[in-house]
């Protein structure tokens, strides 16, 4: 879950999950002559879902039964990590308000989870409030603090903690490494990790160690610490993997793979995943046979990832497969299940599907919603692609970059200029900055409906220094048009952009030579070529593609 930190992820043990589970257990125990106590069925289920990470559904449980019968101190835990995963802080303080009401607050359980909730809800105020209240504390109460000092960002506090701290574990040093290394502060955490003593140090320790270094993009430090290692977990290799593959390096993330004796499902899904990461498709198709071929059942992360792959290579047979796959196993169809079956069909141009699928999702993201519009503008379904854009902002889901990115495009295509220019300002209401790309788009909109001094104007006003892609388009647009008043000033602008940066991009000339002859200005392109020539560059001869 996002708010959980990696350490707490790795233990999986978490020994505060492991106190509820037995209290849990007790409860069971004590109403097991008492089926008929509703108290004890909710709150079996509460932990039901919470086990299955199903934190919404444990929390609608929990608000629905919560006034029959009182409040249930063994589900109390539960239902604020509940809170904590999904940092819904409002509902926590009025959870904690009812904590008090019952007077349950004093239990050392009900207060460490009120620590970690506030902690992870990033109200560390709140958090250190309950933790210094306790009556009582253990090693949990103190870890719980610990880690919410540093996933909010002060790591002085979480050390000054930790030092005042009786009794550390593994689970302790763990914490105070991950943090370190979250924060960005890899010398501090490579200290804590040569000051574990030698029977706290575990498989765990290490692991959280090379994960430090992978977060921070240090493969050659991370691969040190796993050489290093003398038992490693299935997690460690998945851990390089990924962090091989996030460099660009499939080489060196699949000799990890190799090296490997045994396998389990979440291996072959860093291989698979980081294969569709990087665009490698058919390398994702071989993965996934061979995967089945050892005898391994994909699961949801693995069926979205080859969907992934599908929509870049636009498979949609294999797609179709894929999905009926989901079908007969009855995987579940998560938001990223859904939404990869959504952006397959949009990009292989089943839009059909693509539109059905979607209108089945009850919760719909701005993912979900930018999968469907930028399957309908690059298939040329521009009105719609827009339809869809104000479908979306009607829904009250938030637009982000990729979005408006789909939807200049489609105005490009479209022609739709004045719903571009719209669009394009409306970033600044959401609380976007453009990019490069999204200039690019606005250019080659402004270009393509022959609004060239506009487009010129765009360029010369840009924030950030416009690239190759952003000054082509508005040469492309020139010779489209035949404007070769405007191409000359184009060139003086790229000539006085490279003096700037000490480069030179021959290319323009071509193209500039090339707009001269389709307007029949003969001379002026042959002195373009010159130009051309005397920087030492030949034009490369083409080349069909076409095949017959």
């Amino acid at each position: 879950m996002k708010a959980t930190t990696f350490a707490q992820n790795l233990t999986k043990s978490q020994t505060l999950g492991t106190q509820y589970e037995n209290q849990n257990h007790k409860t069971q125990r004590n109403n097991s002559k008492s089926t008929e106590n509703p108290a004890s069925s909710w709150s079996y289920s509460i932990r039901n879902f919470i086990s299955q990470k199903k934190p919404k559904a444990a929390i609608l449980i929990y608000t629905r039964n919560r006034g029959n019968g009182g409040i249930v101190i063994s589900a109390i835990p539960l239902v604020l990590k509940a809170c904590a995963s999904l940092s819904m802080l409002v509902f926590g303080k009025v959870l904690h308000s009812e904590i008090v009401k019952s007077g349950v607050e004093s239990d050392v359980m009900v207060g460490t989870s009120l620590v970690d909730m506030y902690g992870k809800c990033h109200d560390i105020v709140s958090s250190r409030k309950v933790f210094d209240d306790m009556p009582e504390r253990n090693v949990v109460s103190w870890n719980a603090m610990i880690g919410g000092y540093m996933r909010n960002g002060d790591t002085r506090l979480a050390s000054v903690l930790f030092e005042n701290m009786p009794g550390k574990t593994s689970v302790t040093w763990n914490e105070m490494i991950d943090g370190y290394a979250r924060n960005g502060d890899m010398a501090m955490a490579r200290r804590a990790f040569e000051s574990v003593p030698e029977d706290l140090k575990n498989v765990v320790t290490w692991t959280v160690m090379v994960n430090g270094y992978v977060s921070n993009g240090d493969m050659e430090a991370a691969r040190e610490v796993f050489e290093g290692m003398k038992v490693r977990n299935f997690f460690v290799w998945s851990v390089m993997i990924t962090g091989y593959f996030k460099k660009g390096d499939a080489v060196k993330a699949r000799e990890i793979f190799d090296g490997m004796s045994l396998r389990n499902l979440v291996n072959w899904n860093s291989l698979i995943s980081g294969y569709a990461q990087n665009g490698m498709c058919e390398e994702v198709f071989d993965s996934f046979t061979r995967m089945q071929g050892e005898g391994f059942e994909p699961d949801e992360v693995t069926l979205t990832s080859v969907l992934s792959a599908c929509a870049q290579s636009g498979m949609l047979d294999i797609g179709k497969e894929i999905h009926e796959i989901i079908r007969t196993k009855n995987i579940e169809l998560n938001e990223f299940v859904l939404n990869g079956l959504v952006d397959m069909y949009a990009k292989c141009g089943d839009l059909g599907n693509a539109r059905l699928i979607f209108e089945e999702i009850l919760v719909k993201n701005s993912a979900t919603w930018n999968s469907l519009i930028t399957g309908f503008a690059i298939h040329g379904q521009s009105r719609e692609a827009i339809e869809f854009f104000g479908k979306m902002e009607e829904s009250g889901v938030k637009p982000d970059a990729v979005t408006f990115l789909s939807v200049l495009s489609a105005c490009a295509h479209g022609g739709f200029v004045d719903v571009g220019l719209e669009a394009f300002s409306k970033m600044e209401k959401y609380g976007l900055k453009p990019n490069i790309k999204h200039y690019g788009c606005l250019v080659d909109m402004l270009g393509r409906a022959g609004k060239l001094q506009d487009a010129f104007n765009v360029v010369k006003g840009m924030p950030i220094a416009p690239n190759d892609t952003v000054l082509g388009a508005l040469l492309g647009a020139c010779r489209i048009h035949s404007d070769t008043i405007m191409a000359e000033n184009v060139l003086e602008l790229i000539g006085k952009l490279n003096s700037q940066h000490g480069s030179h991009d021959d290319a323009h000339y071509v193209l500039l030579s090339n707009i001269y002859a389709a307007s029949e200005r003969w001379e002026m392109a042959e002195g373009a070529r010159v130009v051309f020539s005397a920087r030492g560059s030949e034009k490369t001869p083409g080349c069909s593609v076409l095949m017959f």
